[in-house]
């Protein structure tokens, strides 16, 4: 990924009993988070533990319910991604600048072409998940999977309840900007990074990190989506030889989606009708979007003359 590759071949973690040990580090403070989170936030509010993991689990929507998904969220976050990828970077011997890739001279032009991206990639996503929901499952699989679902749309709606702008930059932070930063961090950073040295082809490496990405996520209609940015962030890191671009796109594309949900929830009662899904997932929109995320894409990725 960088020319710190050859290095990392000797670091002791730098393979994939590595990536093993990473992924089971993330299961378990999943948990660990889970855990914290709720013995904090019933300390802070002074209400018991059942009641936190009531609201948390099947939120009311209350002022209560909606702080507390969004401090749950955050702990959680830092605990499943944070943690583990610090373990990781100290366990070989290395530095978290070694992962993310020293700061470029910034180009005006390769900013803004991240922007381009995040936005483009937007509606390209909403469809894919749209033509994902219409593929027939039957049994109790779908009815699984429909629960999740159901169960991560209400977290989400919960967590982006904003009455004013300054819910909406608390969302920014804990919904966009954290998960650019550490995401980018954790799947191109590291797994793409020790992925890349494992396999002999890029390509490889780059299907592999992308399929983490996609499956961590845990959301079955958004798997090809995710898979697909998984796989365009992955092509970025590798050409730019850091991840600024990538969490500058990441961010975009994360912030883009509360931001518009936050101006359809308060625009005037002739948007009503409209929700964030209906206005990204439309095939007159994500059309001419893939022409423009296919072209800023390339801006990112081209080999320098």
């Amino acid at each position: 990924m960088n020319v710190l590759s050859n290095d990392f071949r000797k670091n002791p973690f730098s393979n994939f009993w590595g990536i093993s040990l990473l992924l089971l580090l993330i299961l378990v403070f999943q948990i660990v988070g889970n855990a914290l989170a709720n013995f904090i936030l019933s300390r802070a509010y002074a209400i018991p533990i059942d009641q936190v993991k009531a609201l948390l689990i099947q939120p009311d929507f209350t002022a209560l319910s909606i702080n507390l998904g969004r401090w749950a969220n955050l702990i959680q976050f830092l605990c499943y991604m944070g943690i583990p990828s610090l373990v990781f970077v100290y366990a070989n011997l290395s530095k978290p600048r070694d992962y993310w890739g020293y700061a470029p001279k910034f180009e005006p032009k390769l900013i803004l072409q991240s922007i381009v991206l995040g936005l483009s990639a937007l509606p390209v996503v909403a469809v894919l998940s749209r033509l994902m929901q219409q593929i027939p499952i039957e049994g109790a699989f779908a009815e699984t999977a429909k629960k999740l679902v159901h169960m991560r749309e209400t977290l989400f709606e919960n967590i982006l309840d904003m009455q004013h702008l300054g819910e909406l930059f608390i969302c920014l932070l804990i919904l966009a900007f954290l998960p650019a930063v550490l995401e980018e961090f954790l799947f191109r950073g590291i797994i793409l990074k020790v992925a890349n040295i494992q396999y002999r082809k890029p390509i490889s490496a780059l299907f592999f990190q992308a399929s983490v990405f996609a499956i961590l996520h845990l959301s079955l209609f958004e798997l090809p989506g995710i898979f697909l940015m998984g796989f365009v962030f992955g092509i970025i890191a590798l050409r730019q030889q850091n991840l600024w671009y990538n969490a500058l796109t990441h961010f975009v594309f994360n912030s883009t989606t509360i931001t518009l949900h936050y101006y359809l929830t308060h625009a005037q009662h002739s948007f009503d009708s409209f929700t964030t899904d209906a206005v990204l997932a439309n095939a007159a929109i994500a059309i001419p979007a893939s022409l423009l995320m296919g072209f800023s894409l390339y801006g990112l990725t081209r080999k320098p003359k």
